[in-house]
């Protein structure tokens, strides 16, 4: 790398293509200004903000890379993949200058239409219309979460290392909360039995930091199961600079993991044995089936032909995936309209797997995934 530290680490986490263009930059003369998350990066992804503009022959679209001119006050270009996570900025152009003070009257003009405008803000303005927010207002206000049982959550901290224990119930059997957590983690786990006790551990990289995971089915009780997941993380490896941002994203993450689990006292009981032994051996033989990637292909293709979908979501707009009875089809919605129909169903697949390419490695990059485990991440990603 011939970035400076302290963006040596987080640019490692950019896709090759965006770090090229940067280290490119770098070596003609531009420089990072700030490295960020938030808009217009995803949450997992971060942007990049160098401090002068891409240089002409690189301020362009690619195979790997999508260029688009912007004009707002926070940056004027924009280049980034397939997938939107990840983004390189150039600096915002100069501000325009003001219009004259003729424009600035025509624009103050009142419209055809302003006088009904206006009749209408007033009546809803009234005050019925403000006791309706007053009364919504206070309703929100009286609600409040649920406290969390005594004993349901642990937490230790020291000044580089995070552990978070949470006990809770599910009616749920284990491989559907496993799921679930594969499905945002995007890393799987790997299951075995410890001491008569359901295990299942997974490592993932967040935003540079690693986290370690251990679901533990606790017991199974006659109208639910209980469970413990454990999450653990440090970031002693990372630049001092980083570690309050670190420290302080640990328990947002987690509050965002386990966001559907009901925390509940640990068990004091073992449960029924015989229920909790039937629910393992079924839950470590749900996907026993789907052992090769045509297995799996096949298993998402019959799920969408019974209306199940892909879908993604970001500022700019979403995208689906979807069986229209005849075709697979691909819409875009948003600031990129289009619709995509696919002439067959290899095709569909071809494609479904390239675009969710990042997603499905971003735990081991640069490295790749094996295509086994990439398309069982690709079936996470399945929502009925």
């Amino acid at each position: 790398m011939t970035t400076a530290d302290p963006y040596r680490q987080q640019l490692a986490d950019f896709p090759a293509p965006l770090r090229a263009l940067v280290e490119a930059e770098i070596q003609a003369g531009n420089s990072i200004a700030a490295i960020e998350n938030g808009f217009p990066a995803a949450p997992c992804g971060m942007s990049v903000k160098l401090a002068k503009a891409v240089q002409d022959e690189r301020r362009r679209s690619t195979d790997d890379v999508n260029f688009y001119a912007r004009n707002n006050s926070s940056y004027a270009g924009e280049f980034t993949t397939e997938q939107r996570h990840f983004f390189v900025l150039e600096p915002p152009l100069p501000p325009e200058p003001y219009p004259d003070m003729d424009a600035i009257r025509r624009s103050l003009e009142p419209k055809p239409d302003a006088l009904a405008q206006l009749a209408e803000r007033e009546a809803r303005s009234g005050p019925e219309h403000l006791q309706s927010l007053i009364g919504a207002r206070s309703a929100d206000e009286q609600v409040k979460p649920a406290p969390i049982p005594k004993g349901a959550l642990t937490s230790t901290e020291t000044d580089t290392s995070a552990i978070r224990l949470l006990h809770f119930r599910d009616h749920r059997p284990p491989h559907e909360i496993q799921f679930a957590l594969e499905r945002d983690l995007m890393t799987l786990f790997a299951a075995s039995m410890q001491n008569e006790r359901l295990i299942m551990t997974a490592s993932a990289k967040v935003v540079g930091a690693r986290y370690d995971f251990v679901l533990r089915f606790e017991a199974a009780m006659p109208q639910h199961n209980c469970y413990s997941l454990c999450v653990e993380t440090s970031w002693a490896d990372a630049a001092a600079t980083h570690h309050d941002y670190y420290r302080k994203t640990a328990g947002s993450w987690f509050e965002h993991w386990t966001r559907e689990l009901q925390p509940s006292e640990p068990p004091d009981a073992d449960g029924a044995p015989e229920r909790y032994q039937a629910i393992c051996l079924a839950s470590m033989n749900a996907e026993a089936h789907l052992d090769s990637v045509p297995a799996l292909q096949q298993a998402i293709v019959a799920v969408m032909k019974r209306g199940g979908r892909f879908t993604t979501s970001s500022k700019e707009g979403d995208t689906n995936f979807r069986w229209s009875g005849d075709r697979f089809v691909r819409t875009d919605v948003g600031d990129y309209p289009g619709t995509v129909v696919y002439a067959s169903e290899a095709e569909f697949l071809d494609k479904l797997r390239k675009y969710f390419d990042w997603d499905t490695s971003r735990n081991v990059y640069p490295e790749k995934v094996s295509e086994l485990v990439a398309w069982r991440l690709v079936l996470r990603l399945l929502r009925m």
